[in-house]
């Protein structure tokens, strides 16, 4: 049976809580497990910029002992012009030889198609753009951590088109059997994710409900979380994208009970879809969400190497 990590419902919903108690516990104490995957390796193959994913699960392997190799995914298929190097399936059967997990990011999904044939090593998908298990993880673990239980109202903000972010973060509070709002411009959401509709659906037999609404003023009454995200576009001028009333500020949050905890999962463009004094007042935990992308990791490689 496979052990991939390709989303966050690939875990059952005691699976799942089990993770989050494991990263609280690595908050408090990050050596528990200091030998745990001594001699276990684990490849970082990469096709796209990252820093807390990438430095996350280095780190995350350095304190379990075990030993991480970052691969560029693009530099071994292309020579420096530009010319093909070398194919998928080449360079998977080598990699295979030498490690014994993978952390996936691959937004082209070709990579991670070939590895998904496969039954060993194990893949975690570090965000191949639709889902981020290490993050909603994360998410999670550090909102229970900071208000003591994951029991709690969620909000998000985003984009019509959907997020593979902030779909993770649903599907996770969803599974949770908790409560999930999302706001954005049309009240709709389209998902980045093929089939994000029938798979809320599907969670919602856990007893939790998502609401997609344009209604920022009645939201943020009942929201003990709010999780913005980064309103990215895979456009060149995306930075350029007007996000208006929908921005979170000071008026946006102005109905927002007064111990909201605010995420975002980074990186952010400050005065764009969130003001920079937002991003440091003392409601906000973006730093320590970045922090927890650690224990997150530390939990999921654990579960896959052991």
């Amino acid at each position: 049976m496979s052990n991939n990590i390709l989303e966050i419902t690939d875990f059952s919903q005691k699976e799942l809580v089990s993770l989050i108690k494991e990263a609280v516990a690595y908050k408090k104490n990050i050596h528990r497990h200091k030998s745990a995957l001594t001699g276990k390796r684990v490849c970082l193959l990469f096709d796209s910029s990252s820093l807390r994913t990438r430095l996350s699960f280095e780190s995350a392997m350095h304190l379990l002992g075990g030993s991480t190799y970052f691969v560029d995914t693009d530099s071994v298929l292309h020579e420096k012009d530009g010319t093909p190097r070398e194919i998928y399936e080449d360079i998977i059967d080598t990699l295979d030889r030498m490690v014994d997990a993978y952390v996936v990011r691959d937004y082209s999904q070709n990579m991670l198609e070939v590895l998904k044939r496969k039954q060993y090593p194990p893949i975690i998908n570090g965000f191949c753009q639709i889902g981020h298990p290490s993050q909603a993880l994360a998410d999670i673990s550090v909102t229970a951590w900071k208000k003591n239980t994951w029991k709690l109202n969620y909000i998000g903000v985003c984009p019509p088109e959907g997020s593979g972010v902030m779909e993770s973060f649903v599907y996770a509070v969803l599974l949770l059997g908790q409560n999930v709002t999302l706001i954005t411009p049309t009240g709709s959401i389209i998902g980045k994710n093929y089939g994000f509709h029938k798979t809320v659906k599907m969670l919602s037999k856990y007893g939790g409900k998502l609401t997609i609404t344009t209604d920022i003023h009645n939201s943020m009454k009942t929201a003990d979380v709010l999780y913005v995200d980064e309103w990215w576009e895979n456009k060149k001028d995306f930075l350029k994208r007007q996000i208006g009333k929908y921005q979170v500020n000071k008026a946006f949050l102005k109905n927002a009970k007064k111990n909201i905890v605010i995420l975002h999962c980074l990186p952010a463009h400050p005065d764009r879809e969130i003001a920079k004094d937002v991003m440091r007042m003392q409601q906000s935990i973006i730093f320590d969400q970045a922090e927890f992308r650690v224990y997150s990791a530390m939990a999921l490689l654990k579960k896959v190497l052991c």
